[in-house]
């Protein structure tokens, strides 16, 4: 049974109840009249009974205290889990900071002020803010202000999804309000666009480079990514096989991937490797910067920026590994395995960069057919000079189907000769039918309409029976 009862004898009546699990339970009236409080542990009291019952639904309740909550915290130990299954810190930072603009954006204090109309409202505003970015172009040095691209908002609306599922499967929401929110077209708006480094420009590149010719060439023909090059340990590579192994922790795919060697990379990683070097070591030692390899290409003579704004930067070596492979014949489900993407249209569309060249290559390569056709042309020309004596009709319209003198096709088989006695009785069958069809059309009955006696009586075809 409830207790209300007043701490130290002064202050508001405290109640102190079991809950329908056995758990003893506190709280404040709030009230300093013993009465009123007495019907408040009362009103808990039933409430109690009326869920160890299974009248009132306890999860309600749970929902209710979580909603009570304030927002941050709910985004704190949502991060906290992230960060306990591994999470990048950098991808956890991220999300954080997009989840903390939108909720300072919509005005968002508790769970059930995240719903679909406040959260696509902030996701459309996003489409207006700026951003600086620096771009170090060949023919442009001012800085560009452009707004948000569509790949950002999408990853804000991941973010906000991503929230509100954990906090379903917590049970701290009954469903996700925003799970049918669409994504934006990125097709459309496309920011990063690179191109691949052709066979002579990665030559220059390579021969210019110095110290670095190394790391270009192995992450041109291996396709590695800049974080897994800067990972790449000796007891990753296996020279006598041309294999190299990348770890889970380190790719992106999270799993363990070998990929094959080509000749000229195991070369240069043997000339590249010490002799006291050591499994733990690293491959290589530092990895170039982004204005370190922008300077590589202006030493190099290759142009950052094309005509058609697209830019070669360090993650274009890859894109470069996708167009060797592709120029070299090698398979799509083969360039997928040693790009080591999991969808083989994302090996196509984003890291094979095929010239007009290359069309012209393989255009080459189709068959030459209709080589025959000039001897044929030749006969049809002396056909028609033999034809061309044949009297044309008065009108287009009366154009036969086919030329009086125009001869079988060679491979048309003859008819046979039909016989005579067979010819005269399909003859006298089909005059007989025509006769007597004559004959029941004419000997049709009239019949006069009532009230038409000067009228001609219409003509009515009875039911035709034929009788042999």
């Amino acid at each position: 049974m409830a207790t209300v009862f007043k701490r130290n004898g002064k202050g508001n009546w405290i109640i102190q109840w079991f809950d329908h699990e056995g758990v003893r339970r506190e709280k404040s009236s709030r009230m300093t009249d013993k009465r009123a409080a007495e019907r408040l542990a009362s009103k808990l009291e039933s409430d109690v009974m009326l869920r160890r019952e299974g009248i009132i639904d306890p999860s309600a309740d749970r929902l209710a205290e979580h909603g009570g909550q304030p927002l941050t915290e709910h985004l704190e130990e949502y991060l906290d889990d992230l960060r306990h299954k591994g999470c990048n810190p950098r991808h956890a930072k991220t999300v954080e900071r997009q989840l903390n603009r939108m909720f300072d954006d919509i005005g968002a204090k508790r769970l059930s002020d995240l719903d679909a109309v406040h959260v696509q409202r902030h996701l459309r505003a996003l489409r207006n803010v700026p951003v600086k970015q620096l771009r170090a172009a060949s023919k442009k040095q001012d800085k560009d202000v452009r707004m948000i691209g569509p790949r950002t908002i999408n990853a804000v609306r991941s973010a906000i999804i991503a929230f509100l599922n954990w906090n379903v499967r917590t049970e701290r929401l009954a469903n996700n309000p925003c799970q049918h929110i669409p994504k934006v077209d990125e097709t459309r708006d496309k920011r990063v666009k690179r191109r691949a480094l052709t066979e002579e420009e990665l030559n220059r590149l390579i021969s210019t480079s110095g110290t670095r010719a190394t790391f270009y060439l192995v992450a041109a023909l291996t396709g590695l990514r800049m974080k897994e090059m800067a990972s790449l340990t000796w007891d990753d590579v296996d020279l006598p096989n041309a294999a190299l192994l990348v770890r889970a922790n380190n790719g992106k795919s999270k799993r363990d991937d070998w990929i094959a060697l080509s000749s000229a990379v195991v070369e240069s990683l043997e000339q590249l490797r010490p002799n006291n070097a050591r499994p733990s070591h690293k491959v290589f030692a530092s990895s170039p910067t982004t204005r370190t390899f922008s300077a590589d290409l202006k030493r190099a003579g290759i142009a950052e920026y094309d005509d058609l704004d697209r830019r070669v930067d360090r993650h274009a070596l890859r894109t470069t590994t996708g167009t060797l492979l592709a120029q070299a014949g090698v398979t799509p489900q083969q360039a997928q395995r040693q790009m080591r993407h999991a969808d083989i249209s994302t090996t196509l569309r984003h890291y094979t960069d095929l010239r007009l060249s290359d069309q012209a290559k393989a255009a080459a390569k189709l068959p030459s057919i209709g080589s025959d056709l000039t001897a044929s042309d030749d006969a049809d020309e002396s056909e028609e000079g033999r034809h061309s004596a044949d009297p044309a009709p008065a009108e287009p319209q009366h154009q036969p189907q086919q030329s009086q003198h125009e001869t079988a096709h060679f491979d048309a088989n003859r008819c046979e000769p039909v016989p005579n006695d067979r010819v005269k009785s399909e003859e006298s069958k089909t005059r007989f039918r025509t006769t007597k069809r004559e004959v029941l059309r004419r000997d049709a009955n009239g019949f006069k309409k009532a009230g038409d006696r000067n009228r001609t009586g219409d003509i009515q075809l009875g039911k035709l029976t034929f009788y042999r």
